[in-house]
């Protein structure tokens, strides 16, 4: 102290005590953060990429430790989707749920599926089944409408 400044105390020894004890307790909650990450980590990385039953294990990190980006989108293959459509066109709707898992069940020997990604199949396909009908009948209205108009000039 000797240069001339001069130290002003901003905390009592009160304070300095209560900040000594939180920065201990956050550091003991680091610590188990610490271990409670390395468990998942582990644990995910024993099960990456493994079945479980008919439904695959998406890990949230690679066995590298890099994060991924976004959830992988699943892609039918081509046999899946001619399977997928052949079913369809039986006409049935939506499968029960007994038969969503067969069906995956059997497209999982010619590629990566769940039962979720059969049954969102299914209410997508049908849902694009309907707009095709709406829109074709639509246009239908509107070309007999034009018909219309043209016979009565």
């Amino acid at each position: 102290m000797g240069d001339g400044a001069t130290y002003v105390k901003v905390m009592t020894d009160e304070q300095m005590e209560d900040l000594r004890r939180q920065i201990s307790v956050y550091a003991a909650i680091c610590e188990q953060l610490v271990e409670m990450h390395k468990a998942i980590t582990a644990r995910n990385d024993s099960i990456s990429g493994m079945r479980l039953g008919n439904l695959y294990c998406d890990p949230l990190v690679t066995s590298g430790g890099h994060k991924i980006a976004a959830r992988q989108r699943w892609i039918p293959t081509p046999i899946q989707l001619q399977i997928l459509d052949g079913i369809f066109d039986q006409g049935n709707g939506t499968p029960s749920k007994q038969k969503i898992k067969e069906i995956a069940h059997d497209l999982s020997q010619h590629g990566q599926i769940s039962e979720t990604n059969v049954y969102n199949w299914f209410q997508n396909r049908r849902a694009r089944s309907k707009r095709k009908q709406t829109n074709a009948l639509a246009n239908s209205t509107e070309l007999e409408a034009e018909a219309d108009g043209e016979s009565r000039c």
